[in-house]
């Protein structure tokens, strides 16, 4: 079985934007990653598609999304509890507690560039890709 990373939205929208200030980190980290099983949750590949939704570029959004590989994960009850958890000890906001849940669920690593996120990551022993 692959390593897995799961991206939180400032990943995925630093690798499909070009003007992203950490879009040279994301082509990096999605090179490096290659043979990585690639997830997001619903909630990430909600935020991410805010602003192309807002210019009327949805779809040409998701059918990017859709070739990157990407598996999108979505919660379901089984997991509230957690989620509440880890988002009270951490001070995550819920999109970022998502992401560290899921990458814990599934012993992955993260994709970010939110600092907060990252250094919560790495207090619970997930890895962390980030810029430098």
């Amino acid at each position: 079985m692959a390593e897995v990373v799961v991206l939180d939205s400032s990943a995925l929208i630093a690798l499909v934007s070009s003007s992203d200030p950490h879009h040279k980190w994301a082509l990096e980290m999605f090179r490096d990653t290659a043979s990585f099983d690639l997830q997001m949750t619903a909630l990430s590949q909600a935020e991410a598609l805010v602003h192309p939704a807002r210019n009327g570029k949805l779809d040409k959004f998701l059918k990017t999304f859709s070739a990157l590989g990407l598996v999108v994960t979505s919660i379901d009850g089984s997991d509230a509890s957690k989620l509440a958890t880890l988002r009270a000890t951490t001070q995550l906001a819920m999109p970022d507690a998502c992401v560290l849940h899921q990458a814990m669920k599934v012993k992955g690593s993260i994709a970010t560039t939110d600092n907060q996120l990252a250094q919560a990551a790495k207090s619970k022993g997930v890895g962390v890709f980030s810029p430098k």
